[in-house]
């Protein structure tokens, strides 16, 4: 009888033409036009990232903090020179390696620098150090803002932790061998205090449509499974209403009516994220990472349907609808649409962020992208593996046993 069921399964799938654009047809030509509408922005100048422009102001600094800042620049920065044309600072030298491109100027030329544009920020050096910028807020400037804040929130770090240690030095807490000084200058060296989405391209951003569209058509199932249950319970369609007559258990018949669901569509998502390679789309080295998580999103989507489908009895367009407009939405929430409102959500709204299954698997591919380790991967593993589990268990809690007055 699983065989059974099983097999007319897979041929519904298959054979039916409506089914079979939407399972397969629809997700691949949704691909392509996305490739399409992003092909232009998958240049080399795109990828590229540019340093910061910035004037830096030392004012009324202390003589050992405008020392301490100079030393910073060094390692992080090129000097350069105002443009005759009032554009951007130049530079005599390649900055390919530095993140910002930086002058030294009074506070009153500063802000002149920054009104013409020619500069993003200007800094000022103290007790504390400040940036003043405007447009911060420009889709285009919100990679440079993360950028020299991170770069500067680093420096205050490093000027408080060399003062802790100073003073512990001073009060006799440590004793620091002969190569001490070396040591602590090699740590800070190889560090600038950039997150590696912060280091990242631009790359990303374009990158984090494609992200989200396959954590879109990762949970795109859900139509599919939700119908499946409504072919399960008997109050729901005169098929189910037959099938409940045979001596057969409902757990057997819902795993033989899910399981050409979960087969089709894993080999749907594999074939979807080789046909990106082939469209010219880097998503990264780690396929086996990748795929493990696209797989991991499928169970879910689907799983979904089958939780909404088995605890909510309204009407089949109802169902319909809500399986076609649910993920469309989490998809616009994740930024499939527009990347900015994923920024938005992570802003003012991480909580959502947190549950959306889009967005997880979004921001799943998106660390595998930017980040050498895999910490935030297996978070978000985890994460979206107890999304499953709650999906599972509802699932479980509307199939179970029912009783009907009349069928």
């Amino acid at each position: 009888m699983f065989k059974h069921i099983t097999k007319y399964k897979t041929l519904a799938l298959v054979k039916e033409q409506s089914s079979l654009f939407w399972t397969l047809f629809f997700p691949l030509v949704l691909v392509t036009v996305f490739h399409l509408a992003m092909s232009g922005m998958f240049s080399s100048d795109t990828y590229r990232f540019d340093p910061v422009t910035v004037a830096v102001v030392t004012g009324d600094a202390k003589q050992e903090e405008i020392k301490a800042f100079d030393t910073f620049l060094d390692y992080v920065g090129v000097p350069g020179t105002p443009d005759e044309d009032d554009g951007p600072l130049k530079v005599d030298t390649d900055p390919q390696n530095a993140y910002i491109i930086y002058i030294k100027a009074e506070p009153e030329e500063a802000r002149v620098l920054l009104d013409k544009n020619q500069v993003y920020a200007f800094v000022e050096v103290g007790e504390t150090v400040t940036m003043t910028a405007k447009n911060i807020l420009n889709s285009s400037n919100s990679l440079n803002g993360s950028v020299l804040r991170a770069i500067l929130e680093r420096y205050t770090q490093i000027k408080n932790t060399m003062s802790s240690i100073e003073n512990l030095v001073t009060t006799g807490a440590i004793r620091p061998g002969p190569d001490f000084e070396e040591r602590i200058r090699k740590a800070f060296e190889s560090d600038t205090g950039l997150q590696e989405e912060d280091q990242g391209t631009k790359k990303g951003d374009v990158l984090i449509y494609f992200f989200a569209l396959l954590g879109y058509l990762s949970i795109f199932p859900m139509v599919g499974s939700m119908s499946s249950v409504a072919e399960l319970e008997a109050n729901q369609s005169s098929r189910a209403a037959r099938s409940w007559l045979a001596p057969y258990p409902k757990w057997k018949r819902f795993f033989a009516e899910i399981l050409p669901i979960v087969v089709l569509y894993s080999i749907l998502i594999v074939i979807i994220y080789y046909y990106l390679g082939v469209l010219g789309v880097d998503l990264g080295p780690r396929t086996g990472y990748i795929l493990v998580l696209l797989l991991l999103g499928i169970l879910t989507g689907i799983f979904m349907g089958t939780a909404v489908g088995s605890l909510f009895k309204g009407s089949t367009g109802i169902k319909t609808a809500l399986g076609i407009g649910l993920p469309l939405a989490l998809g616009f929430f994740s930024g499939m649409m527009a990347s900015e409102i994923r920024k938005l959500v992570k802003n003012s709204i991480p909580f959502l962020q947190k549950i959306n299954p889009v967005s997880l698997v979004a921001e799943g591919l998106y660390s595998l992208y930017n980040y050498s380790t895999l910490d935030r991967y297996f978070d978000i593993v985890i994460r979206l593996s107890i999304f499953l589990a709650i999906a599972i268990v509802l699932t479980i809690i509307g199939l179970r046993r029912s009783n009907y007055e009349s069928i």
